[in-house]
């Protein structure tokens, strides 16, 4: 948590008196919103910890999923109004109350659920492990930094957009924040891959579905299956000097170009036939069940990347 906080520190200290405005790639937050997010993040944590010591754990979770992000929507709202250095204050001073009530906490508190983090992955040994979103905001504040971006005003017709919000980045991003550096180049369990060619497919294994769009919405067909393996080979090949940085970057810009697809589907697309290639032939379904299929295809993976993750490495997954 501390090396985060530090990679955190450091990214926030390029940002200039004009940069505040800029948006982060590729959201709707500013620099600015993205602050003030950061700045009151680790209330909710404190809170939870209180609960914890209190011995409220598995009765009151912090705050139900939709409680949580209407939380941090007033966050920001409130942060609009503060001057850029208030929040790094605040935000320092929020991070030493927190690691003082972590400090208290004892091995049976940590075994604790967490219910409204669902029904898996959910323990406080788990979820303590914060550095996670420190690093994942200061490579935010980087992409800022280095790209110029507007975000646009994506409308998914009411039957899309349930699998437009499963495919929301958050929870690989979770995962590939939490990797143990160490352990890129160790073999995963999916065989014949490391860990780091996990995360390259997870990268850009967006692409099939995208050329399957892609020709739908220009021709109004389905196009013939890929050949899968040899496209998924060639990418790996393609990256094999990437960085874990720029994969979860490509990660990013990648699922933001399936959206953009989402978004110009037109209703009579959604019952073209699609033959689910991964299953016994014949097995036709309509594209619709295909995108809502997709998620399926990152929890998979992301389960994959999972035993990488500090926490696993430390504790050994109890």
């Amino acid at each position: 948590m501390h090396m985060a906080r530090e990679d955190l520190l450091s990214a926030l200290s390029d940002v200039g008196p004009g940069d505040w405005s800029r948006y982060v790639p590729y959201g709707p937050r500013s620099l600015h919103d993205l602050l003030a997010h950061v700045a009151g993040a680790d209330q909710a944590w404190a809170l939870a910890a209180q609960g914890l010591l209190r011995g409220e754990g598995e009765v009151a979770p912090p705050l139900p999923p939709a409680e949580a992000k209407a939380a941090r929507a007033r966050t920001i709202d409130r942060g609009r109004n503060r001057k850029p250095e208030e929040l790094i204050e605040e935000m320092e001073q929020r991070r030493k109350l927190l690691l003082g009530l972590y400090d208290l906490l004892e091995p049976r508190h940590l075994a604790l659920a967490l219910r409204s983090y669902g029904d898996e992955h959910n323990s406080v040994r788990e979820r303590i492990w914060l550095g996670y979103h420190d690093r994942l905001h200061a490579a935010d504040v980087r992409r800022a930094l280095r790209l110029t971006w507007q975000p646009p005003r994506l409308q998914f017709l009411p039957q899309v957009l349930p699998a437009a919000d499963a495919l929301a980045p958050e929870a690989s991003l979770y995962v590939i924040h939490n990797v143990d550096p160490v352990m890129w180049e160790r073999p995963s369990p999916l065989p014949d891959w490391s860990f780091r060619q996990l995360l390259m497919h997870i990268a850009t294994g967006d692409w099939v579905m995208q050329g399957h769009l892609r020709h739908i919405i220009e021709h109004g067909t389905v196009a013939p299956w890929p050949d899968v393996h040899a496209g998924n080979a060639e990418r790996l090949e393609e990256r094999r000097s990437s960085t874990d940085r720029a994969l979860s970057e490509e990660f990013l810009s990648m699922r933001h170009e399936t959206l953009l697809l989402f978004s110009q589907l037109a209703p009579e697309q959604l019952d073209l036939k699609i033959e689910f290639r991964w299953e016994p032939r014949p097995n036709e379904r309509t594209i619709l069940e295909y995108l809502l299929f997709f998620e399926r295809h990152d929890r998979a993976h992301r389960d994959q990347l999972r035993p990488a993750m500090r926490w696993v490495r430390a504790y050994g997954g109890h």
